[in-house]
């Protein structure tokens, strides 16, 4: 390589550093990969507050350099012994260049090994010098030296200390930091352990990689070698591509011999052995800390007293929980633990919730006992503790409702009634929005005609015995009124039984355990109703088809378009 194109590599490795201080990374990895104990970073400043000289010191105690490390490795660029050697981090023999983003007026390193001691000064041109000196030296010590006042020094002093807290924090060997020229000097240890902040933090050790993680809701993502950082970043696609979208939720650090920094220092590389990280990292998701949500949500829904730091930390924990993937949502170990809480203060299990929503077509959700929910929990009918105030409202601000919507439209969208939907142009979100719902959204006094009239009587049941024999009657269906629904009256509404709160019908028909239907109460003021009984004069099939045909499009319009032509013949009484 001529001198001209020696200069420009140098040059471009010198300016790939976007932040100047992180030479200090890069030479506490040389001293980590040299075997050090320990790495001593430390600071002083010669001079006036207007004009002075900045010393910025690292220390170490590893095997140091001899005469031909230093003329084959040190001062050439890319020759490099760490190559192929997974105990070392560095792989580009580019680490020493590194200090020169400081601008530096010279550079001074003394090393020793095997009884060899050197002293080799690099000039601000980068051209150096080197003697061999007499005086036993342990390890290596690199000086910069830097012009700049007082309050160069003291930007500086911060920026190394956060400089090495942000990539050497969680490093395996002891790295010390001091600010000499302080009144009060004293050496800080930056190390820290070696852990993850947030909800249901844990850490798992795997051979040669251990991963602490944790639930945040800004996560950082950290990936090292030996402790050191390689590559820390909030931007999960920055850093994991394809793997980002398991852990929108989920921060973490992961430590192992398998990951390597880019060239540019920039990023982790993503190559076969990033992928075995990645592995190990989405097991202990999916396992260690997808199980510590668990178990906190357990304990969080049966809090007592119930406060507000007790409501707030079981919603934070549901939030969660409610973006965790399908699989981990439909897992038989989550479905019988009680996680949820209702307005009565009473637990109940996504299982239990399956069971309600089976029984009553729509799992019901508010944000405080009233007088309704009182009577639907007499009547076995859970009401969640949640926020869901209308039917229209999506439940984006409440994690009760998210999770309950993202619980049910996986569950549809894994089933083979989901598959079939899905071709349908059915949206397995929409209606697992349209199950979850407030109450008082839907449940209607009614009243019953004791007895109805005859004629009500006859249309009522030609029209049930029309849906049951077209397989889709109800077990009971029944006339009556519904009270003060003058706006928006209800053809028919649904319940386990004919009483007096009955609900109107969920889009969608739903059968009571996947095998009995649910009892149904027609609405005789309705206008359609009252139409059917003009016409049940002229043509009572006509008018027993159209009746039922009405209860079916109003409950489920799929299932209406594929039995119509059963539908009218059982209305026809042909067999």
């Amino acid at each position: 390589m001529d001198e001209r194109l020696s200069l420009e590599a140098v040059e471009n490795l010198v300016t790939q550093f976007s932040r100047r201080l992180d030479f200090l990374r890069e030479l506490v990895q040389n001293s980590i990969d040299a075997g050090s104990s320990a790495v001593d970073v430390w600071m002083q400043r010669v001079g006036t507050e207007d004009d002075g000289v900045i010393e910025i010191h690292v220390d170490d105690f590893g095997d140091g350099m001899t005469e031909s490390i230093i003329d084959n490795e040190l001062t050439r660029l890319f020759a490099s012994s760490k190559e192929n050697d997974l105990t070392k981090i560095g792989k580009f023999g580019i680490g020493f260049v590194s200090v020169f983003a400081m601008k530096p007026k010279g550079v001074l390193l003394h090393t020793g090994r095997s009884g060899e001691y050197w002293e080799v000064f690099f000039h601000e041109d980068r051209s150096f010098t080197k003697t061999r000196i007499d005086d036993p030296i342990e390890g290596t010590q690199i000086t910069l030296f830097v012009e700049g006042d007082g309050a160069e020094y003291r930007e500086l002093v911060a920026g190394a200390e956060a400089t090495l807290r942000r990539w050497c924090a969680c490093s395996d060997t002891e790295i010390s930091f001091e600010d000499r020229s302080a009144p009060d000097s004293e050496s800080r240890v930056i190390n820290e352990p070696f852990v993850a902040s947030g909800l249901c933090a844990r850490t798992v050790q795997y051979p040669e990689t251990e991963i602490a993680l944790a639930f945040q809701e800004q996560p950082v993502y950290g990936f090292y070698n030996k402790g050191l950082a390689l590559a820390v970043s909030t931007v999960g696609n920055d850093v994991m591509g394809a793997h980002a979208s398991r852990y929108p939720h989920i921060g973490f650090k992961i430590k192992s011999r398998w990951l390597e920094h880019t060239l540019s220092r920039e990023t982790v590389m993503r190559d076969e052995n990033f992928e075995k990280a990645m592995a190990l990292l989405r097991e202990a998701a999916d396992g260690p800390l997808h199980g510590a949500l668990v178990d906190a949500l357990v304990v969080a829904a049966a809090a007592d007293p119930w406060t507000l730091a007790a409501a707030s930390h079981h919603r934070r924990l549901l939030a969660f929980l409610a973006v965790e993937p399908d699989e981990l949502l439909l897992a038989d170990e989550l479905l019988e633990r009680p996680i949820l809480r209702t307005v009565h203060d009473r637990v109940i299990s996504l299982g239990g919730v399956v069971e309600a929503l089976e029984r009553d077509g729509r799992i019901f959700v508010a944000a405080s006992p009233s007088s309704l929910t009182e009577r639907l929990q007499h009547g076995d009918v859970p009401v969640l503790l949640g926020d869901r105030r209308s039917t229209l409202d999506d439940g984006t601000s409440d994690p009760v409702t998210r999770l309950l919507v993202r619980f049910l439209a996986a569950r549809r969208t894994h089933s083979l009634v989901g598959k079939v939907g899905r071709r349908l142009g059915q949206d397995p979100v929409e209606l697992a929005r349209d199950r979850v719902v407030h109450p008082q959204a839907v449940f209607v006094r009614v009243g019953l005609d004791a007895p109805p009239l005859r004629d009500h009587e006859r249309l009522v049941e030609q029209a049930h015995r029309a849906l049951r024999d077209a397989d889709l009657g109800y077990q009971e269906l029944v006339i009556g009124t519904v009270e003060g629904e003058d706006q928006d009256p209800p053809l028919f509404v649904l319940g386990r039984r004919i009483e007096e709160l009955m609900q109107r019908p969920p889009r969608g028909s739903y059968r009571r355990g996947f095998l009995e239907r649910p009892r149904a109460l027609v609405n005789r003021r309705h206008p359609h109703f009252v139409a059917m009984l003009d016409l049940h004069r002229v043509d009572p099939a006509l008018a027993a088809y159209c009746l039922a045909k009405a209860l079916v499009l109003a409950e489920d319009r799929t299932k209406s378009l594929e039995c119509d032509p059963m539908l009218a013949a059982a209305a026809r009484g042909d067999h």
